[in-house]
């Protein structure tokens, strides 16, 4: 849970020390190493990812008032590319794509860059932008940036983990079928679909 959201070069230095500290390794590759061992596996499995409950349907009736819209992931370019193969349906609304290596993302999530980054490739003020964040590092970054932030936490997450983003993020929803864009100007109600 708490290298959710990260990118590898932020998350593998944790990873690394847990495995020192508490299962006292040795011989363990670098941070750099560790995360793209990683990446070329998990990258196998990046055409079986799903879509987040609502998220197609939601970034459809979006895409109907022509807001612009972006993705800032943590992920690296290669793994984009794979992920998006069974989702059109979402990244073909997309105005920009801003990945955990994009060359103006100096530092990951969650320091401001990549929403920031996002923003400025949308051409619209960070404090114009609705978030949506399924990780604690993600609505930390977004803040930072001046976003608002609506967060949809892991539903693995217990009661504990889902009080800390009630605490840090704008809005809180089980899902992204609870979503009502009213609040935020936006005539959208995914209950209502």
């Amino acid at each position: 849970q708490r290298i959710l959201g990260l990118r590898g070069a932020e998350w593998g230095p944790i990873v690394l020390h847990y495995a020192k500290t508490k299962w006292k390794l040795e011989n363990l590759p670098t941070a750099n190493q560790l995360w793209k061992d990683w990446e070329e596996n998990i990258n196998t499995y990046c055409s079986q990812v799903q879509a987040c409950p609502g998220a197609t349907q939601l970034v459809q009736e979006l895409a109907e008032y022509k807001l612009p819209m972006a993705i800032a992931t943590s992920s690296r370019q290669t793994s984009v590319n794979k992920k998006r193969m069974n989702h059109d349906a979402i990244f073909r609304h997309m105005n920009a794509i801003v990945c955990g290596d994009h060359e103006n993302v100096q530092r990951g999530k969650p320091a401001p860059d990549i929403y920031m980054e996002a923003a400025r490739q949308l051409n619209v003020n960070p404090q114009h932008c609705l978030v949506f964040e399924d990780a604690l590092s993600g609505v930390r970054s977004a803040k930072a940036a001046g976003c608002t932030v609506v967060a949809v936490p892991d539903p693995r997450f217990d009661a504990v983990h889902k009080a800390a983003f009630a605490e840090e993020a704008d809005l809180v929803l089980p899902d992204l079928w609870h979503f009502d864009g009213s609040p935020f100007g936006i005539n959208v109600s995914m209950e209502s679909l």
